[in-house]
This record gives C-alpha cells, structure tokens and sequence, in this order.
C-alpha cells in the first residue's frame, strides 16, 4: 500500500478518488426503491444515486447535504399545551415546557400535615428518563433568554434533575406523559431534608421552612427565587442533556 506522501497530488487532495464505494445494500424491507443512498466515510461524504440499471456516486460536501436533507418535510404531531420547545439529543427526543402558577400539595416525610402551596411558574422538561424542572422569576410569557431559577422544592440537583423519592418508576418524556410525570414529582412523592438548602433565599438551609407561611392561594414570592446560571435558551438547545446530567 503506498503512503500518503508517495500518492499523486491529486489523489492527496481528493481523497475519494481514491476507490469508488460500492452502493450500500439493503438491508430494510421497503416497498420501492430509494432515490439517493448517502455514504459517510472519514474523509467524505457520498451520494449513491441509482441511474438507470446501475449507480453513479460522487462525493458532496457536509454543508450541501445539510441543506437538502433540510428540504425533507417533517411534523412533531401534536404536542402537550405549553409546550416552548423539542429537540433531540444523542437520538432521544427532548420537550421543554411552561408551566403557569398552580396550586399543589406537596408531602414532607415524617410530617402527617401536607403543604399546601402555589407553585411559581415553572419549567418543566424530559429528555429520556432525565427530567428537569426550574422556575421563573416573572409571570410575563418566557423568552429564550429568560434566566432560570432553582425550582424551590427539595431533592432537586443543581442542573434542574431531580430526585423520584417513592414515586414509581416514571417512563421516557412524551407529550402524553410529561404532565403526568410532573403531577407524579410533585404530589406522588415524600420530600425530605435531602438537597433542600440554597433553594430560597429567605430560608437558605431549608426551603420547606418557607412552606408554612405559604397556601394554596398566596402567590410565591418570586423574590424568593434563587438563580442558576443557566437561561432558558441553554435547555431550549439542549445542551443540559449534552452535557451528561451535571449532577
């Protein structure tokens, strides 16, 4: 085999002249025939059209096949109410949603007497199994740029995750499930003393100490709120899951 040095110069600046790649067999049963196979090898990229009995090939470049591959429809179908965005990270679909003030009762371990309180307006997202949930520190309808606050709930994680307690086993985000999932976090569980510091700024070591002076309807004091670093567009790209949980 000739090294690269000892290759002629033209065969050193297009390496796909090289060899030519034979079509990519099929292996899926299909009911017609493609139009274009596309062939992704280290140092190219191939379109395989079929040309009369045969297949021509030649090489394009990533930028062009970006932008016929984005020319293909597509359709997320119906999505839950809220819904800001979805995506898909590492082939998981994501979904990030608004959720406004609601009343909930949330369940202290080793306390008979529930919490009643109203929930600030929240964000509410699932990649997989990998749940997020922050709040926002305003009513006014969120913005990409909109800065995320530490949900003021225990057993939360600094990036949004969260811990399940008790409740069971919840299944991969979908938009028939992300609202049952969300009721499951907050009202299927115990809470504990576990993660529960630094998640309100009057009540530092503990945000449940804060639950008492709260009902069903007074409003959280969004004042309260403690930021994250994070803004809405880091979740909106995804980029909370690329970077492997951050817990």
């Amino acid at each position: 085999m000739l090294a690269r040095e000892d290759l002629p110069t033209e065969l050193r600046r297009r390496p796909w002249l090289r060899a030519r790649p034979r079509p990519l067999r099929q292996t899926m049963v299909i009911d017609r025939q493609p139009l274009v196979q596309i062939g992704i090898f280290e140092d190219a990229v191939y379109l395989t059209r079929r040309q009369g009995q045969g297949w021509v090939s030649y090489p394009v470049s990533p930028e062009d096949l970006a932008a016929a591959l984005g020319k293909l429809p597509t359709c997320s179908g119906l999505l839950p109410p809220n819904t800001l965005g979805t995506g898909t990270v590492n082939g998981q679909r994501f979904y990030v949603l608004a959720i406004p003030p609601r009343p909930v009762t949330l369940r202290i371990a080793g306390q008979q007497r529930p919490h009643p309180i109203q929930t600030p307006p929240l964000i509410w997202a699932g990649c997989g199994q990998d749940y997020r949930i922050f709040a926002l520190n305003s009513l006014e309808p969120p913005q990409r740029h909109r800065a995320l606050y530490h949900a003021p709930f225990p057993n939360t994680y600094d990036p949004g995750t969260i811990c399940w307690g008790s409740a069971d086993r919840r299944g991969d985000a979908a938009p028939e499930t992300m609202l049952i999932a969300l009721e499951l976090y907050l009202e299927g569980s115990y809470f504990n003393s576990h993660i529960a510091q630094n998640r309100s700024r009057r009540k530092p070591r503990s945000v449940m100490a804060l639950y008492r002076r709260l009902s069903a309807k007074t409003p959280y004091p969004l004042d309260d709120l403690v930021p994250t670093g994070h803004d809405l567009a880091w979740l909106l790209s995804g980029q909370a899951w690329r970077e492997g949980g951050m817990r």
